[in-house]
């Protein structure tokens, strides 16, 4: 109970911060000031205090949208192990759940995008599908390499094995399946160069422009599940390929606090690396898109054949 509380209180609590401290980096490499970390939550509760606009052109669809995707990420969030190997729902943490999540919350906003009728929002929605279909090979084959290793989906199979093994378990099938990961990553949660999480010009916008029409109540939910979504990706990282630090099976409380630690520093490594390159890189044309997606899809792949036939 006390690990369940701990990692609620890391991810639903601290989500946004997370976001605030990745804004703030960038804007100070940038030489501004910037907002303050806790811009993210002045900004939930004052369109939490607004009322929803909605386009005449409107489904319901609209209004349980926000509500069924905040619901997926939570979910999620509940289902990765982050500051012990066992996840908050024991038992419940298959990857493939976590990703079907992830997919899910997708759909739901591509569903959004187009139910609106606004034409820049149709065009974000259609780019994030184009987007997913090449992120999802290399995300399900990169965890693919640490479920064969550990002969499991179950993450937290995965994380004790990991964090049982230590500097071991990285050889070279996982070193790629890492690195594979981490640009999947980055095009999963929205930052630079695959999208820019701040921009508000419609040509460029894939994120933002499926919840543009999106405002109230409805935009802070789905603010937040984006907020979750980043600890969500982080979350499966630490878990799958950088479990040290996690608490055990059986934590005593001192190893739950020092879990919490280290599920913070790595969360704010995580922030930090994505500050760096929203404030160092260039968003990518859309038509370049497929060669950086098709690099993390091939290492993966590379990955999975050297997990399966090099020698262990």
């Amino acid at each position: 109970m006390s690990g369940l509380l701990l990692q609620g209180a890391l991810v639903l609590a601290g989500a946004p911060l997370w976001t605030g401290i990745t804004r703030r980096l960038k804007a100070r490499l940038q030489y501004r000031q910037g907002p303050s970390i806790w811009q993210p939550y002045r900004d939930l509760a004052k369109w939490w205090s607004k009322s929803a606009v909605e386009s005449d052109a409107s489904s319901p669809l609209t209004a349980a949208v926000p509500v069924l995707a905040l619901a997926a990420m939570v979910a999620a969030a509940f289902l990765v192990p982050i500051v012990a190997v066992s996840a908050a729902i024991p038992g419940a943490g298959d990857l493939l759940v976590v990703v079907g999540l992830l997919a899910l919350a997708r759909f739901l906003l591509v569903l959004l995008s187009f139910d609106a009728g606004s034409a820049f929002g149709a065009m974000g929605g259609s780019r994030e599908i184009a987007i997913a279909a090449l992120v999802e090979p290399g995300l399900v084959l990169a965890l693919g390499v640490v479920a064969l290793a550990a002969g499991s989906t179950d993450l937290s199979v995965i994380a004790e094995r990991g964090l049982a093994l230590g500097p071991a378990a990285l050889g070279a099938p996982t070193l790629l399946a890492a690195a594979a990961f981490a640009i999947v990553a980055v095009a999963e949660t929205g930052h630079e160069p695959v999208d820019n999480p701040d921009t508000h010009l419609e040509l460029t916008m894939i994120h933002e422009g499926m919840i543009l029409e999106a405002s109230g109540r409805r935009l802070a939910l789905l603010t937040y599940a984006s907020h979750l979504k980043f600890v969500v990706v982080a979350g499966i990282f630490a878990a799958a390929f950088l479990p040290f630090g996690m608490a055990g099976s059986d934590p005593s409380p001192v190893a739950l606090l020092v879990g919490l630690a280290t599920a913070a520093f790595k969360l704010g490594l995580a922030t930090v690396a994505l500050g760096l390159l929203d404030a160092g890189l260039a968003k990518l044309r859309i038509l370049v898109l497929p060669s950086l997606l098709g690099l993390a899809a091939g290492l993966a792949v590379t990955a999975v054949a050297a997990a399966l036939w090099l020698p262990r």
